[in-house]
């Protein structure tokens, strides 16, 4: 559309021509045509000049586009915002009607940006002076193309009174491009513009940083773009310029002039108006703050506001409150709230230095800060910190995008400019914060149990750092809170092994998060130090506490994953903040074994460990795999059942029994091995024993994707537990370690005889005891008494008995578990060791080719054996391919239902 004056232009003029009324144009149209060619000739001039970044005009490789195209997009040209969050990637708040997501990255976004992207300008700006702009702005061409015909055209078209389309077209609206100029070219607007130059001395690999954009480049370095970026009051624009080593960094910034602003409620393009600007103190004074700035004068501080700076002031309820209650009380400053009955000293403390602390050299836009950014007060080693939060889904029609805390204290009012410096109006005193998160907790009398836990771990190191750069959030449980744990529970915490280390970090955030942060009425959630999820959400305190309160909003508290509630929020220390909980907030990954092993209903195995005495050193394994028999494997295993008689009828004859440790121990694996980390090998044990992974596909189709798993056959149950710095997975069958080979295995049954004489006839034994993973499927005696004759027959001819033998062995391992229904088209297939194919099925049983398994899984060292009730048959044949269907093969891809 921005096109179409220039057609109806064109048009008007053709008409014009035809017609031989050309002459009807007045001489400053004609003139006003000719500058329309210059201007074009430019244009295109700069157009053959590119790839120059130092010819006036030139240089730019990026985007170059028809001047009356409105297609001129920049893919470089975006801000990168500050305000970053650490958390789990999540929908903005826009988006998510019911939630609120703060936090990071771990996995971690960026907050929804204030900064509304715009599209590329080239070439440079004016001088780096700050001065006013007085008229629309319009750089030499070709720096913004889409201004070439605007200017001319608005020219054109508000020609004297005597031109030609003035008089014939009055109102001719549609060419005046005026209404769809940015602010940031019109009047009121100041610029300011900084440039670096730098030579790299011939050096021809660069790596080049725009507004947190990184480009690596090499060789013949050419490089010309810009990146812009709008704010309320502000329009910057970055331009990067790179010509074989000599780089040249311009920023220009444009903003309404001093005494000037946009109405945060207008149109898009709004321009910069005029408001009234009043000293400092007058300003103060008319945002409520009477009682501070009265303050500020009697300590002798006025000649501070003659300066430029930022004033962070508390309006007369607030600041009034606090200071009866610290004077009143001997310099001990009390939560002005009333929302905790934390106290802090401050002897010593004048008026004058809590002034100070609310004082801020330089002026400071809000829009202008950073997330986490902390700003050095004029009290000496004091800072302000800054946070910034999302609006909740029902709060977008504010005067802020966003909200914001100076040292978590909620500012309600931005940005209101005096004639020197800015005002931003917090909703309480902000207290100078001079200690860091573990001194706060040390001078507690109510966390001694979490001072203790926190050195016996180390984790009181971390929490003392002072680095600007390291900033935390402690959900700290006072000592209340670990009188609820179990008594047992509560005396390995103290003892600060690995689960106590857990434990705790399951209550640090490692960024700042304010009580603001949470929202009413929706859910906000964020991730701790171990990336698992915290959920915040309001819930009603209760009828006690509600008639210790006394304003309605603080009728509601934070609770915490639905289990703790926040007794007091938002103790700021110099490294972050505190807020003090009444639970110990329970995460898997924090919890002993033991605890695991209840929680899962697993209570045969754990009554096997206390019983045996083991229970402590059980809760102190770390980086190892868990493989837990459910009760219902007990009761169906010959093993199983064992235990459970010594549980009921000798349990004291399980204290230090060294079989039953082998026995439980073999059930312990390490490392720590989750599902999707599970490979097909074997898997050391604590007795040194191993255990044999096995991955299978119940998919018909998709043959290569792997969805279940066994460990010595038993299924995979249940998995992924965490628990103290390992994991627990529950199977199905008892494990017991394997003391045989297959064929040893074999001869050990009276059952397999026949069975056995077939394999020393055809010379076997050996290929038996040594192959590395196998499958045997053996014909029970009574089977081979069935076809009596046919035995004796083969047992006389050598070669029969070798290809009967070698139908029956897989040179895999392939458990019951791993045999699933298989129909046409889909049927599943697996080679013998003389490469028969048997078809693999399963309906009321498991079954291989002709034959039923009536058991499964009796395991050797060397492989599996299945008892079948046929003889498999086979015809000697020469290999041949599956025909596509799908075979046991090595996986591609792995999951778990």
């Amino acid at each position: 559309m921005k096109s179409f004056p220039l057609i109806t232009l064109v048009l008007m003029v053709s008409i014009l021509c035809s017609s031989r009324c050309f002459d009807l144009l007045d001489d400053d149209s004609i003139r006003l045509t000719h500058q329309f060619d210059e201007d074009f000739d430019i244009w295109r001039k700069s157009f053959q000049n590119f790839g120059d970044p130092f010819i006036e005009g030139g240089g730019s490789n990026i985007g170059f586009v028809w001047p009356f195209s409105n297609d001129h997009h920049d893919p470089l040209s975006r801000e990168t915002t500050e305000l970053e969050y650490e958390t789990r990637p999540q929908d903005s708040i826009a988006q998510q009607p019911h939630s609120s997501v703060v936090g990071l990255e771990r996995d971690r976004e960026p907050l929804e940006s204030n900064v509304e992207v715009l599209p590329t300008k080239y070439g440079s700006a004016e001088d780096g002076k700050l001065h006013p702009v007085d008229r629309p702005y319009n750089p030499v061409a070709p720096a913004d193309p889409s201004t070439l015909f605007q200017h001319h055209f608005n020219t054109f078209f508000n020609a004297p009174e005597s031109s030609f389309f003035s008089g014939t077209f009055p109102g001719f609206g549609f060419f005046d491009l005026n209404v769809n100029k940015p602010w940031w070219k019109g009047e009121n607007v100041c610029i300011e513009r900084e440039e670096q130059e730098e030579d790299t001395n011939g050096d021809n690999n660069h790596e080049i940083a725009v507004d947190g954009n990184n480009f690596q480049s090499f060789g013949v370095v050419n490089l010309n773009f810009e990146s812009c970026a709008e704010k309320q009051n502000k329009h910057i624009c970055t331009s990067f310029k790179n010509h074989n080593g000599r780089k040249r960094t311009v920023k220009v910034t444009r903003q309404c002039c001093h005494g000037y602003a946009r109405p945060r409620n207008g149109p898009p393009n709004a321009q910069c108006e005029k408001i009234d600007l009043y000293p400092m103190a007058e300003t103060i004074e008319r945002l409520g703050a009477k009682e501070f700035i009265s303050t500020l004068k009697k300590s002798g501080l006025e000649t501070i506001l003659n300066g430029d700076i930022t004033v962070f002031a508390v309006p007369d309820g607030a600041y009034t409150k606090f200071a009866e209650q610290m004077w009143e009380n001997n310099l001990v400053a009390f939560d002005v709230g009333g929302r905790s009955k934390r106290q802090v000293d401050f002897s010593g403390m004048t008026a004058r230095d809590l002034v100070l602390a609310h004082t801020v050299n330089g002026s400071y836009h809000i829009e202008d800060v950073s997330n986490e950014q902390l700003l050095k007060t004029e009290l000496p080693n004091t800072n302000i910190r800054i946070n910034i939060f999302p609006r909740g889904p029902s709060d977008r029609n504010v005067e802020h995008p966003y909200r914001y805390t100076a040292n978590c204290a909620p500012l309600v009012k931005l940005n209101r400019v005096a004639e020197k410096g800015i005002v931003h109006v917090a909703d309480r005193v902000l207290l100078p914060v001079r200690y860091n998160i573990m001194q706060i907790i040390r001078a507690r009398d109510d966390m001694t149990v979490l001072r203790t836990i926190l050195e016996k771990t180390g984790l009181d190191k971390m929490l003392e750092e002072s680095d600007d750069d390291k900033h935390f959030t402690f959900f700290a449980p006072n000592d209340d809170a670990f009188l609820k744990l179990d008594a047992d529970i509560r005396r390995k915490l103290k003892a600060g092994n690995g689960c106590a280390a857990n434990i705790l970090k399951n209550h640090i955030l490692d960024i700042t998060f304010c009580s603001l942060a949470a929202l009413n009425g929706v859910k906000t959630s964020t991730y701790n130090l171990l990336n698992e999820k915290l959920e915040f959400e309001y819930v009603p305190i209760g009828k006690s506490e509600v008639e210790n309160m006394s304003n309605d909003k603080k009728q509601q508290r934070i609770r915490i994953n639905g289990d703790a509630t926040v007794h007091e929020t938002d103790l700021m220390g110099t490294n972050g903040v505190i807020h003090v909980i009444d639970t110990v907030l329970s995460t898997n990954s924090g919890m002993p074994i033991s605890n695991t092993l209840s929680t899962r209903n697993l209570t045969i195995f754990k009554q096997l460990i206390d019983d045996a005495g083991l229970e402590d050193e059980f809760d102190s394994m770390s980086n190892k795999t868990f493989f837990i028999p459910s009760d219902k494997a007990f009761e169906q295993s010959e093993v199983g059942q064992y235990w459970i008689q010594q549980l009921k009828e000798h349990p004291e004859s399980l204290r230090d029994n060294s079989r039953l440790k082998e026995f439980l121990e073999y059930h312990v694996g390490e490392p720590l091995i989750k599902t999707c980390d599970l490979q097909e090998n074997m898997i050391k044990t604590a007795t040194g024993e191993e255990l044999r992974v096995n991955l299978y596909t119940t998919n018909p189709v998709f043959s290569n994707v792997l969805n279940r798993a066994t460990v010595n056959c038993a299924r995979l149950m249940h998995f992924d537990d965490e628990t103290c710095g390992s994991v627990v997975h529950e199977v199905d069958k008892v494990l017991e370690a394997p003391k045989l080979n297959v064929y040893d295995a074999l001869r050990a049954n009276p059952d397999y005889s026949m069975f056995v004489t077939l394999i020393d006839k055809a010379n076997l034994t050996e290929l038996l005891r040594t192959i590395n993973e196998s499958t045997i499927f053996v014909p029970k005696n009574d089977v081979f008494l069935e076809v009596k004759d046919w035995y004796d027959e083969t047992l006389q001819n050598d070669e029969e008995t070798d290809n009967v033998i070698r139908s029956h062995i897989v040179p895999s391992v392939i458990c019951c578990a791993g045999i699933v229904q298989s129909d046409w088209p889909f049927i599943r297939t697996t080679e013998t060791i003389n490469q028969q194919r048997l078809k693999l099925n399963r309906n009321r049983r498991p079954q291989v080719q002709n034959a039923g398994v009536t058991k499964c899984d009796i395991v050797a060292k060397n492989g599996i054996i299945h008892e079948i009730n046929d003889v498999i048959s086979t015809q000697k044949r020469q290999p041949v391919e599956s025909q596509g269907f799908p075979s046991f093969s090595r996986p591609l891809t792995f999951w778990f239902k």
